[in-house]
């Protein structure tokens, strides 16, 4: 199955935050939609969709209200809304989110918390 567009809704397509080959060791604070198609090892934080492409490989603490993650996924992420594995998705780690939506043939080992809409109402 192919990635999901990443033209979501009618809005722009979410830039690029780290392009296939490239490395980043630390914080990422996002104020807007963004991808991850390199390397990160670190933390995440965003106050808008994630993407995590498919040639990405992510060590990291996440928070987004939003994540979707078609690439490899090794660590802890929390979103407010939902996070969506793709079917090229490979996660290992501790999931806390409202709604999981796992693609047929997406590879997930490790943790998942849901959280009733109550809890959520604190924000990530």
């Amino acid at each position: 199955m192919p990635e999901r567009p990443t033209n979501l809704g009618s809005g722009p397509t979410p830039p690029c935050v780290l392009r296939a080959g490239a490395r980043f060791e630390g914080l990422v604070a996002l104020r807007a939609p963004g991808r991850i198609d390199g390397y990160v090892n670190g933390e995440v934080v965003a106050s808008d969709l994630l993407w995590i492409g498919r040639s990405a490989r992510v060590n990291a603490r996440i928070a987004a209200p939003e994540i979707v993650i078609a690439g490899e996924f090794d660590g802890e992420a929390e979103a407010s809304g939902r996070i969506e594995l793709l079917a090229t998705a490979r996660v290992r780690g501790t999931l806390g989110t409202r709604s999981l939506v796992l693609a047929e043939g997406s590879f997930f080992e490790g943790r998942c918390r849901t959280h009733p809409d109550s809890e959520l109402d604190s924000g990530v």
